[in-house]
Order: C-alpha cells, then sequence, then structure tokens
C-alpha cells in the first residue's frame, strides 16, 4: 500500500555502503522519530506524520519542515523490526488538514475607541541487511548489539555520527530494534524547503512512534500525528512533565474525491485521529505507544477567535450638552429601549 509513492525494489531496507558520499565535519539535528547528520546545521520547524495500523503491519509517512544550508544530510530512524521504504505523496498532508481542520468560533469584544490598540498577550558489530536506491534516496538499514561498533561502522561507510546520538542508539539496539539510514540528496542543492516525504513501513505487535533520539534535539520538538486505524487510538506522552500531545481530530473517513491521495491507500472506511503537541527535548524519555481508545466518539477541537470592535455607542461622560441629571435619563432610555429589544427577541425565538 502506498500513498502515491514509489515503491522499493526489494522488500526490505539495508544498511549504509560504501556507496554513500562522505560528509565533513559532522552537525547532528533530531525530529520527532529520528536524527540527522549533516554537513551543516539542520533544525526541524515542524513535523507531520501518519501512522497507518493494519493488523501488525504499521506504516510511518513523514514530512519534515527543517531549516538548513546543508546540501546533503542522512536521516536516522529506530524501527522495532525489518522495514520497507517508499517515496511518498506530500499531498496526502494537506487532505488530511483539511479532513481534521478546528472549527472556528468568533468572539467579538466590544472596546471603546478605534481598536488599534496593542492586543493582550497571549557488541556483536554491525550488520548489513541490504541497501537499495529509491528516487532521491538512498536507504539502508542497520542492525548490530554495540553502539560503538554501528557507529564506526557508519563512519567507515561515509557518516561522522555525533557522540551524543550514541547513548539513545544504543538503547534501541539493546532492545533489537534496527536503524534505517536515508541519505538525503535534494535536487534544489539544499534542504531549505524541507525533506522530501518518505515511508516507512514494518511489523510490530506494538504500535510505536520512535521519539526517544529527540533528548539530544537543542530545541523544542514540534508534531503533529496522525493516526490511520480501525478505531479511535489514544498516545502516551514521551516527554512525562511536559505538556501531553493534544487531541485535535476524531473522526470516521469515507474513501471519495475529495481526498484522493489518501482514498488511494484505503479499502474501505477507516478511523482517523490527530494529535498536536510540542515536546522539550531534556523531558522525553519514551517512544509514543499508540493503543485502542474505550471509545469512538467523534471529535474536533474549536479555535475560539478573538476579534475587538468598537462599541456602537461611543459615550463619553457626561453627555455632551446635558447636566449631569439629564444625561443619567438618557443613559436609562437607551437602555430600556435595548432591552426591550432584547426581550421581544427572545420571545419569538421561544
Amino acid at each position: 500500500m502506498s500513498f502515491g509513492g514509489v515503491t522499493a525494489r526489494a522488500a526490505v531496507v539495508a544498511a549504509v555502503t560504501a556507496t554513500l558520499v562522505t560528509f565533513g565535519p559532522a552537525e547532528s539535528g533530531a525530529c520527532a522519530c529520528g536524527a540527522f547528520v549533516a554537513d551543516d546545521k539542520l533544525s526541524a520547524q515542524q513535523e507531520t506524520a501518519l501512522v497507518d495500523l493494519h493488523g501488525r503491519t504499521e506504516s510511518i509517512t513523514l514530512s519534515v519542515l527543517a531549516r538548513s544550508a546543508a546540501d546533503e544530510a542522512a536521516f536516522l530512524m529506530p524501527v522495532p523490526s525489518r522495514a520497507r521504504f517508499e517515496v511518498a505523496d506530500a499531498d496526502v498532508f494537506a487532505e488530511l488538514d483539511e479532513i481534521s481542520k478546528p472549527d472556528v468560533e468568533v468572539r467579538e469584544v466590544v472596546v471603546d475607541g478605534d481598536g488599534s490598540g496593542a492586543a493582550p498577550d497571549s557488541g556483536g558489530g554491525a550488520t548489513v541487511v541490504d541497501h537499495v536506491e529509491i528516487g532521491p534516496f538512498e536507504v539502508a538499514q542497520l542492525a548490530g548489539d554495540d553502539a560503538t561498533a554501528v557507529t564506526t561502522w557508519l563512519a567507515d561507510n561515509g557518516f561522522t555520527m555525533p557522540t551524543d546520538l550514541t547513548a539513545p542508539l544504543s538503547t534501541y539496539l539493546a532492545e533489537g530494534w534496527l536503524i534505517v539510514a536515508v541519505r538525503l540528496a535534494p535536487s534544489s542543492g539544499s534542504l531549505e524547503e524541507g525533506l522530501p516525504p518518505m515511508r516507512v513501513s514494518f511489523e510490530t505487535d506494538t504500535p510505536v512512534y520512535p521519539m526517544r533520539l529527540s533528548a539530544t534535539a537543542d530545541s523544542n520538538q514540534p508534531l503533529r500525528l496522525y493516526v490511520l486505524a480501525d478505531h479511535r487510538v489514544d498516545v502516551s506522552n514521551p516527554a512525562p512533565g511536559g505538556g501531553a500531545p493534544e487531541l485535535t481530530f476524531a473522526g470516521r473517513v469515507e474513501p471519495g474525491p475529495a481526498h484522493p491521495v489518501l482514498s488511494a491507500a484505503m479499502s474501505g472506511p477507516r478511523y482517523l485521529t490527530r494529535y498536536d503537541g510540542e515536546f522539550r527535548p531534556e523531558r522525553i524519555d519514551s517512544d509514543i505507544r499508540i493503543t485502542t481508545a474505550a471509545t469512538d466518539e467523534p471529535y474536533r477541537a474549536v479555535v475560539v477567535v478573538t476579534e475587538y470592535v468598537s462599541s456602537p455607542w461611543p459615550v463619553s461622560w457626561p453627555l455632551p450638552g446635558l447636566p449631569l441629571p439629564l444625561a443619567a435619563v438618557a443613559v436609562l432610555a437607551v437602555a430600556a429601549v435595548v432591552g426591550g429589544v432584547a426581550v421581544r427577541r427572545g420571545r419569538r425565538r421561544a
């Protein structure tokens, strides 16, 4: 199943090989589900991901908007089992955003003046599994039980691994995970416009979105996470003590012409759940675990937009030309008329 992408010629991806281009001094960066090694600083600005669950098969379609002047980079993503890699269609995220966009509620606040004032503040070494080239990517999968050996192997094959990634990689490898390594060589010459969307599929008994490499990031990690499954899902907080991912949308989605890219990957109705969050790296100590929710009750977030409008009856005190007692009578008279209109309207609605 593919979101308009080109599938791998082989069923698996493999470890980075000697054909990869050698990098100079390495800079590291992180996004929510992985890490970057580049020839210049690369900082993830927004990460959007779709997790598609079919039985034991989990697919992650990933789009990362990054800020960098790097002209080449490697992306490292831990996976719990051997994976398949595809090029994805970025239009799927535009469709998902449209389906799940919050309702907008406008609230007017009446203020004196013209509204121009300020608004309120708001040990076994490494194993090569296979190697494939797919579209703009050169993709590999790396297995091993010793992070030092894995790091050395990557260096021997063209990558200088920043030391701050060694510890989190060790944790994943000790648990039997593999590392998908993707060489990025954008045709535009730099990564300023973001990374081409990619899709990784693997088998797992416990749906997960890997987050622990993000503990090495030097800025907050923004994430919009979509989950397409048979039912609504709950997600765990990967950064205890910080803000948990916030539910934005939950509802059934039918295949249809309004979202053709998404529909092409659906054999029938599915349940879509969306969460939005931003995580402080120093608080991240686990992956996001995805579980079936207790209810399939639909939900859509409401965004409240405040509009500041001028008072329709600008009144100075006392009223111009009127002594204080007459001004008071005039104000009371206006209030009585307005009150009478409100009552009459209320009665008509009743």
